[in-house]
């Protein structure tokens, strides 16, 4: 399912038109490079574990050290944006918003409150990363 998805017109589509990557794999973990605004890389390790039918997680990398992105790297913004990209939550292993099965678990009205974020399985892995790359891309967003 994931080599489909990779191949899926919609991820293509965010390739194409620079929005992301992918990077590489190492089941269930794939990493994926998302383009902000500024023009700033940030990779997505995503733990793909049981997909389709459950949700990702993931959270920000850093390729050099092969580690969860150091706090100087880290993407800054307004509270929304804050909200999501949050170093101080699960070690920062995990976005916080309704895609992600981390910060869902113990959120179950998210999907009835966010339902443009509730996970569609047919969509896959496109939808986490569309979002991520919206929230790099929106106003919020203050750069490292």
């Amino acid at each position: 399912m994931f080599e489909r998805d990779l191949a899926a017109a919609t991820f293509l589509e965010g390739v194409a038109r620079k929005r992301w990557t992918f990077v590489t794999v190492s089941w269930p973990f794939a990493l994926f490079a998302i383009i902000a605004g500024d023009g700033e890389i940030f990779h997505l390790r995503m733990n793909l574990e049981g997909y389709p039918a459950a949700l990702p997680t993931g959270g920000l990398w850093d390729l050099g050290t092969d580690a969860i992105l150091g706090a100087d790297r880290w993407p800054k913004g307004d509270a929304a944006f804050s909200s999501v990209f949050r170093r101080d939550w699960q070690g920062a292993t995990a976005l916080y918003f309704p895609l992600d099965r981390v910060a869902l678990n113990g959120h179950h009205d998210w999907p009835s409150n966010y339902p443009h974020l509730r996970w569609h399985q047919e969509k896959g892995f496109v939808q986490y990363l569309g979002e991520a790359h919206r929230l790099l891309n929106s106003r919020g967003y203050h750069g490292i």
